[in-house]
């Protein structure tokens, strides 16, 4: 399976656009909610959004500690909602899109990086390999979304046919224990 593109959609769930072993292409829009591990793939690649745009964040983001409050209070108002593959084998590319939520009126700016190529001997970018890492471990749980049906999990029913009662006294409708009286 080649992924091409991985998005975001409403109601947390994915879209997934590749090719499979067959040469098929197919876009997939998923009905189940993304996984966490992917939603925090792609909050992984946040600074680099912010990097790429040349976001006023990327001058005061602190490379060496990524998992510091300081930085996730930065880049709080910023999202990746998706991840699209350009090209094949040698010069694979990839688009960044993602989002920022104005401070002042709530309004959404959505924001595309440019197209930066994922080979280290023809890009220049200084935090390719890091880079590289991000889009790889958001490549592998759109994988697993497809392949392994890793979705979140959703209760929308309560089964409590063959279990205990839960509110106490199995069986014994309209007698309970008294409630002990305030004093």
């Amino acid at each position: 399976m080649e992924i091409k593109k991985v998005k975001l959609i409403k109601n947390g769930c994915l879209a997934v656009a590749y090719t499979d072993g067959e040469g098929n292409e197919v876009d997939l829009k998923g009905a189940n909610p993304a996984h966490s591990d992917l939603k925090d793939a792609m909050k992984r690649l946040v600074p680099f959004l912010c990097d790429l745009t040349e976001q006023k964040e990327a001058d005061k983001y602190d490379w060496e500690h990524p998992e510091s409050e300081e930085n996730a209070d930065l880049v709080r108002r910023m999202d990746v909602v998706g991840v699209t593959i350009i090209g094949a084998d040698s010069l694979v590319s990839c688009v960044l899109t993602g989002r920022r939520t104005l401070v002042v009126t709530n309004k959404v700016l959505n924001l595309n990086t440019p197209p930066i190529t994922l080979d280290e001997e023809a890009e220049a970018y200084e935090r390719l390999s890091e880079l590289n890492e991000a889009v790889d471990a958001v490549i592998e749980e759109a994988k697993l979304y497809v392949e392994e049906h890793k979705y979140s999990v959703v209760q929308t029913t309560f089964d409590f046919e063959g279990t205990e009662n839960p509110f106490g006294n199995e069986g014994e409708a309209g007698e309970s224990e008294p409630l002990a009286e305030a004093s």
